[in-house]
């Protein structure tokens, strides 16, 4: 059943000249790398949470790209029989600390944010993957493609988002859950999910900072909340942003917020409170000057108690998006809502399109879980639109 499954899912059709399959790890800690660019001047693919990657091309040449490490370039013939793939960490000397006023840093990363970042509509193709686990279980998959029309990327005191801010053509959809016999978890919605993928700002009066210089042209930002704060509270924020000091846009920046102390809320027989989000944001920058969100992720655990028998569930959540044709007229119509719980939205299996899309490669727990949607004896109810 796995193989039959693995073959339906992400078998390619094999057109182009070279084909390029593998795992990329940190060379230090032998961690698997998500987000990393392979690449040619043909074409471009992305490594998932696992590190594995399927690249094809009529190209010779491989880029292996990720901010922070350093970049390898090689060619298919040389990476042809290797598994594993590792990537350095791009080294950071002692003398390379910045010293210098860190005011004048954020004023310059605030007051570059209307030129940076596109304030009026663009459109781009996305690819979005939602994973709902119970308990540490698969209980929901959803892989989604289309096209998105935003009215702004960013949103700021002066351009605040506006009441619509996305516009969703779905393209292709396959998903795969189990329904639970009680209330159920729902994902979330367009318009939530695309906004989170944002939330990297954080006002500087309520975190330290450290700052230091990676390479001539970029820095690194580091915050935690002030244990003041943390000591009053009992929550605490930290992350880092990075800074192109060319132009002193933010390329990257990764947020981890743990609220242990948030409050519950109440729906019905159940109470609920979500203690941990977490979000990291990759930037790129497009020909006209403007950055776009190459690719993003985010994750958030939500803690759900029965309040007539003390029942403690966890259900953890991710999305991840990617991008591509951002920028282009790609006349984009709406045929969804983006206020809906995306695994409500309807829309058919392509079987052609998932079988030659490389973007999203399931992972072996996804392989694992959807052979568990296919047995009649599982314990709640399978839905699928997968054919």
């Amino acid at each position: 059943m796995r193989s039959i499954l693995f073959i339906l899912f992400i078998s390619l059709s094999v057109t182009a000249q070279n084909q390029l399959g593998g795992v990329i790890l940190d060379s230090a800690s032998k961690r698997p790398l998500e987000f990393v660019d392979v690449y040619n001047r043909y074409d471009y693919t992305v490594t998932n949470a696992d590190g594995s990657f399927l690249f094809l091309s009529e190209g010779d040449s491989v880029i292996l790209k990720k901010l922070g490490y350093k970049e390898l370039r090689t060619t298919f013939e040389k990476l042809q029989n290797k598994k594993h793939i590792f990537l350095s960490e791009a080294s950071i000397a002692l003398d390379e600390v910045v010293v210098t006023n860190e005011s004048s840093i954020f004023d310059k990363i605030n007051k570059a944010i209307p030129s940076n970042y596109p304030f009026r509509p663009f459109e781009e193709r996305f690819m979005l993957r939602a994973v709902l686990k119970k308990n540490d279980s698969i209980l929901k998959i959803e892989d989604l493609s289309g096209k998105v029309k935003r009215q702004q990327l960013l949103a700021n005191k002066v351009y605040p988002f506006p009441k619509k801010n996305f516009e969703i053509e779905l393209l292709n959809m396959r998903k795969a859950g189990l329904e639970e016999e009680e209330d159920e978890f729902k994902l979330n919605d367009f318009n939530e999910i695309l906004r989170w993928f944002n939330m990297l700002f954080i006002s500087r009066k309520y975190v330290d900072t450290n700052i230091k210089a990676i390479g001539e042209s970029m820095v690194k930002i580091d915050f935690v909340t002030k244990d003041s704060i943390v000591q009053e509270s009992g929550n605490k924020s930290e992350g880092y942003w990075m800074i192109d000091t060319t132009n002193h846009a933010i390329v990257e920046g990764m947020v981890i917020s743990n609220r242990p102390q948030i409050e519950f809320d109440k729906s019905g027989l159940y109470r609920y409170h979500t203690p941990y989000f977490q979000v990291n944001t990759i930037f790129s920058q497009h020909k006209n000057g403007r950055y776009f969100i190459k690719n993003s992720r985010v994750d958030f655990k939500t803690e759900v108690v029965n309040s007539k028998t003390e029942k403690k569930d966890f259900y953890t959540c991710s999305y991840i998006l990617t991008s591509q044709d951002n920028f282009k007229y790609l006349n984009t119509n709406s045929n969804v809502s983006e206020k809906r719980d995306i695994f409500k939205l309807k829309y058919p299996y392509n079987p052609d399109f998932w079988e030659k899309q490389n973007q999203l490669l399931l992972t072996e727990e996804m392989l694992e879980f959807l052979a568990t949607v296919k047995d009649e004896n599982n314990e709640y109810r399978a839905v699928s639109n997968l054919k």
